[in-house]
């Protein structure tokens, strides 16, 4: 597996981002091939929808933003913003709130203030499925090629682990998720829960040379990936909050842990 990243300009509010894209794989000398997959990180996405607010534009501040900023130390400008975007806010730490956006478990509601710009905050980008498959379309006319995957990646920290790893927000064109139920082990063992997530990985390879700082390189092209691709994914990323374990587990531990403490 071969991969290597392309350098873009640095990414102003409502820039035609796949336009750029485009010259910047032309202008390495290289062409999308089939079988490529194409991961792009989800702010410069996003930037290029306009999402992008200054946060003295935030005048209507609710009493809740106001109780949440002061007891988790985030300007409450920033918290109005979070309970607009998240569908739910599970609590928070000092200066984060966790919350579910999107279907995912995520701080602050994906909304990030790096690379932004001075006042300004970036937030996810709006439907990213729609835009991963419109993209997958435009290139694959660009290049005539038949195959092609596409990936919007993001960062996120896990639990009881320091730093952040890759994640795939959204995809098209391949199956994200690999699914390994009933398949023999090498004693043949029949695996029972095995699932691996075949987009994850591929993002967390392509984060090492993710970058959106000083290296401007917010897209990454991955070459020989053994994945299915299909016009039509059997599997989605997302799990119900009951059937994940984290979720379902730490939730029972910090109910019973409340009930103890009465």
């Amino acid at each position: 597996m071969y991969l290597f990243p392309l350098k873009l300009p640095i990414i102003q509010k409502n820039d035609p981002l796949l336009e750029f894209v485009v010259k910047a794989i032309k202008e390495v000398k290289e062409t999308l091939k089939d079988g490529d997959i194409v991961v792009i990180t989800e702010k410069v996405v996003a930037i290029s929808q306009g999402r992008v607010i200054n946060l003295s534009e935030v005048k209507n501040v609710s009493e809740k933003a106001k109780k949440l900023g002061k007891k988790y130390e985030i300007d409450e400008r920033l918290v109005e913003l979070i309970l607009q975007e998240a569908t739910t806010i599970l609590g928070g730490v000092s200066h984060v709130l966790l919350t579910i956006t999107n279907n995912f478990l995520i701080a602050n509601a994906g909304i990030d203030q790096s690379n932004a710009g001075p006042g300004n905050v970036v937030l996810l980008p709006e439907d990213p499925e729609k835009v991963a498959w419109d993209y997958r379309k435009k290139l694959k006319e660009e290049f005539k090629i038949n195959n092609l995957g596409i990936i919007i990646t993001d960062s996120r920290v896990q639990p009881l682990r320091k730093g952040t790893v890759g994640v795939a927000v959204a995809t098209a064109g391949f199956e994200p998720v690999q699914d390994l139920r009933g398949k023999p082990d090498i004693y043949k063992r029949i695996l029972q829960i095995k699932m691996r997530a075949v987009a994850d990985d591929l993002t967390s390879a392509a984060e090492f040379l993710l970058n959106e700082a000083d290296e401007q390189t917010p897209v990454v092209v991955i070459r020989g990936a053994n994945v299915e691709f299909t016009e039509n994914p059997k599997m989605t990323m997302e799990i119900e909050p009951e059937n994940c374990l984290y979720f379902e587990i730490f939730s029972k531990y910090f109910l019973n842990k409340k009930k103890t403490k009465k």
